[in-house]
């Protein structure tokens, strides 16, 4: 698969998000759960829900990440016990858009990184997928990913 690549700026977020420690290697076996705990806790508040699924990945280690995975809400809202609330403010990030299975996200983060190699390009230790809408058919599905620069 061939990727474009783009510098970006992003703006402003507010995200519900649950989070835990995690290796790379776990993701696809937790990230559904965690969404499940999120969107319970969407249910239950008076939180509206104004885009796209994200996961972000930061506090990388030899022993694993720190992952988040949630959603935009319209209003910023106090911490829970296991859904918080997370600002993002503005960034500039390198991005890529990977369209297709999610197993294959790993593919589209490497050639991300090559890229930003050859562009000389800061990377800070933090990044985040943007999930488009979802559709029964793999091939079909469009992530959105960022490496934010330093």
């Amino acid at each position: 698969m061939s990727y474009e690549f783009d510098i970006v700026e992003v703006q402003p977020v507010t995200l519900a998000v649950c989070e835990t420690f995690i290796k790379q290697a776990e993701i696809p076996a937790r990230i559904i759960g965690m969404f499940d705990i999120v969107y319970t806790w969407l249910r239950e508040s008076a939180a509206k829900q104004v885009g796209h699924n994200y996961a972000i990945y930061d506090q990388f280690s030899a022993a694993g990440m720190r992952m988040r995975v949630g959603f935009p809400v319209s209003a910023p809202f106090d911490d829970g016990s296991l859904v918080r609330c997370l600002e993002l403010g503005v960034a500039t990030a390198a991005h890529t858009k990977h369209i297709g299975p999610y197993s294959g996200l790993h593919a589209a983060y490497s050639e991300l990184n090559k890229w930003c190699s050859r562009e000389s390009l800061n990377r800070a230790a933090f990044s985040w997928e943007e999930y488009g809408d979802w559709d029964d058919d793999p091939s079909k599905l469009v992530t959105d990913i960022y490496i934010k620069l330093s």
